[in-house]
């Protein structure tokens, strides 16, 4: 179940004509230990992601199917940029939040507010007790292995080895491209020559 953001409305043009776009909140489950914040949102496919996050606070959109997701929350307490972590492993997108205060309680809810937002949720499969974390701590956290993740430099931008990959790539397809034509071009003279040949 999602739930459609308020002012979060735009019309965009399509076949000449204004279409109402919605921007849809993602189900966003979460849970924690000491260290961690564990967020999971709950969609699948999604591209074009933008992630912002500060010491106090995480916003974030996407789109899949031609639908727009998005939410901005502010976070119960102080996290460490650098030292957190977000992948989008296709079934969903998942980030790993470092706890500024580690010697801190577990803390109390999510998000600074104390109103309820609808599309969290905690995350029962990760769940546990503060005073059970040195015997269940890594319950629920098999697949949530740090090193698949990757930093908050970039806030959701593509580093620069994909670009530089990217780029590799494409002067391989216009080599091959050139090449072909040069073939074509060939072929084409050669069987011009052939012709005139038999004339």
């Amino acid at each position: 179940m999602y739930r459609i953001s308020r002012n979060q409305c735009k019309y965009v043009k399509q076949n000449n004509q204004f279409v109402m776009q919605k921007t849809i909140n993602p189900i966003v489950k979460w849970a924690q230990r000491k260290d961690n914040i564990f967020l999971t949102v709950e969609v699948r496919d999604l591209k074009e992601e933008k992630v912002e996050l500060t010491t106090t606070s995480l916003k974030f959109s996407a789109s899949a199917e031609g639908v727009n997701y998005a939410f901005e929350i502010n976070l119960f307490a102080e996290v460490i940029v650098e030292d957190s972590k977000w992948t989008n492993y296709g079934v969903n997108v998942r980030f790993i939040l470092r706890k500024k205060d580690q010697a801190a309680t577990y803390w109390t809810r999510l998000i600074k507010e104390t109103h309820k937002l609808q599309y969290l949720q905690v995350d029962w499969t990760k769940y546990i007790d503060e005073d059970d974390e040195n015997e269940e701590g890594g319950k629920g956290l098999d697949d949530w292995n740090a090193n698949n993740f990757q930093g908050f430099d970039g806030q959701g931008q593509p580093d620069e080895d994909d670009e530089d990959q990217e780029e590799n790539e494409q002067e391989e397809k216009d080599e091959q491209q050139t090449s072909q034509e040069q073939q074509q071009t060939q072929e084409q003279q050669q069987k011009e020559q052939e012709q005139e040949q038999n004339q």
